[in-house]
């Protein structure tokens, strides 16, 4: 009897704890597939999103964009040698894949999801820790709202790269037509919804949209969208300037850091 009693009494002072663990125990499982594709070996880190495996491919980590090493003429982005050490530091032994929508992309790297000897999400690990910046790319959207979720908490806790002046939310008009663009955050009010053969346009004051293709119009709510209309935005993606106007590529809701209910 004695022996039932201590029992229940260790269970009880344990349910807070597994309660307030709960939410990161379903976020962890929801970041990892029933079943994995295939099982490699990393032979070198090129940076923090992309490695070159012992057979010869070069795998490009799917939901993640880490700062771009120096190359050619352009300087290192901030926080890039960090972003690569954390990648070192996870690609002992062997990785297990899971593959999404796509397998290559443009230029001919493997895409996947790679998980470690434990099994746990590299992307994930990467994105709680601060080394990167969540990369919305349909169709592959496995693992997205996972992604999302460790993203926010590493913001909030300003972690690795959020705790950088470099990586900041900028207004529209902190852009300046001297800035060579890259992946950044933009916060803004939506003053204008317009309308092209190709887009959905959604304005952020006079100097920045954010572009909606026609083609990735199928994975947001229309009467959401309309409902922005004078809220804030957040978003994050890539930047470019063309048409005397700066712009970014919003290619579904998950790149919203900050949108209304």
């Amino acid at each position: 009897m004695d022996s039932t009693r201590k029992l229940l009494k260790r269970a009880l002072l344990a349910a807070p704890f597994l309660f307030a663990c709960f939410p990161q125990l379903l976020a962890a499982a929801a970041c990892r597939p029933a079943q994995f594709d295939e099982q490699v070996s990393v032979r070198y880190v090129h940076d923090g999103d992309t490695v070159f495996l012992r057979d010869g491919r070069k795998l490009r980590l799917i939901g993640i964009n880490t700062p771009e090493r120096a190359r050619d003429e352009q300087p290192a982005e901030p926080h890039s040698n960090a972003a690569r050490q954390h990648l070192q530091a996870m690609s002992g032994n062997r990785w297990s894949l899971a593959y999404d929508a796509e397998r290559r992309d443009r230029y001919g790297r493997l895409l996947a999801h790679a998980f470690d000897s434990q099994g746990r999400n590299i992307t994930r690990r990467l994105l709680a820790s601060g080394a990167g910046q969540l990369l919305v790319f349909p169709p592959n959207l496995r693992f997205v709202e996972c992604y999302r979720a460790a993203q926010q908490r590493a913001r909030s806790a300003r972690r690795g790269l959020w705790g950088l002046a470099a990586y900041q939310v900028l207004s529209p008009a902190r852009l300046g037509h001297g800035d060579t663009g890259g992946y950044r955050v933009v916060r803004g009010t939506l003053t204008r919804i317009g309308e092209s053969r190709s887009s959905l346009w959604l304005n952020l004051g006079e100097r920045f949209a954010l572009r909606i293709t026609r083609g990735d119009l199928d994975y947001f709510d229309p009467a959401a969208i309309d409902g922005w209309q004078q809220q804030t935005l957040s978003a994050q993606g890539w930047v470019y300037y063309r048409n005397g106007q700066w712009r970014m590529r919003l290619r579904h809701p998950a790149a919203l850091l900050e949108r209304p209910d």
